[in-house]
């Protein structure tokens, strides 16, 4: 698919990819790299970090003229995976996890070149326009882990907010909540 100015890999939404798994997987080590928050991961992690999203399709991979721009990938858990995500290091997340429920995750979003404008907009407008779905965020100002929620356009506010109080996170979790606001008008 060709999205603005960026050529869109997302197998478990779109149609197959013209690309190799190997290019794919060339491609978002190449950016994992290029990212502060992934570069220093173990190499022997792959195999639990990024390997999983590959089997499930649950990927997104942009590229321009070839190359490498933009990584997302995303979660589907259950309530019991959830929890487990929430409370430990991604690594420990079983394969089975990322597939067992309804609860939507972004797992990774790499943006070394931007494009994080262009790509929530398509994620609201046509890939995510009819989910809910929640992401950890990360500031450098000292305030740790937040939760951000998102929803699509074609969910209406009252249905959000009804889906995210339906799915609550985890008991005993002390995460801040940035709770429920309306989708983003990119």
């Amino acid at each position: 698919m060709h999205y603005a100015t960026l050529d869109i890999t997302a197998p478990g939404l779109l149609d197959e990819s013209p690309l190799s798994d190997n290019e794919i997987f060339g491609a978002i080590v190449q950016l994992w790299m290029q990212s502060p928050a992934h570069r220093e991961t173990p190499l022997h992690h792959l195999t639990t970090l990024l390997a999983p999203a590959l089997k499930s399709k649950q990927y997104l991979l942009a590229t321009r003229r070839g190359r490498p721009m933009f990584y997302l990938s995303w979660l589907s858990l259950d309530e019991e995976a959830e929890y487990r995500y929430l409370r430990n290091p991604p690594s420990c997340l079983l394969d089975t996890d990322w597939t067992s429920g309804e609860r939507m995750w972004i797992h990774d979003w790499i943006a070394p070149h931007g494009h994080t404008e262009l790509i929530a907009r398509l994620l609201q407008r046509r890939l995510f326009a009819d989910h809910c779905i929640r992401a950890l965020h990360h500031r450098d100002d000292g305030h740790g882990l937040r939760v951000k929620t998102f929803q699509g356009v074609n969910v209406m506010p009252a249905e959000a907010k009804a889906w995210f109080n339906a799915h609550p996170l985890p008991i005993g979790l002390h995460l801040p909540e940035d709770g429920f606001r309306p989708a983003l008008k990119l």
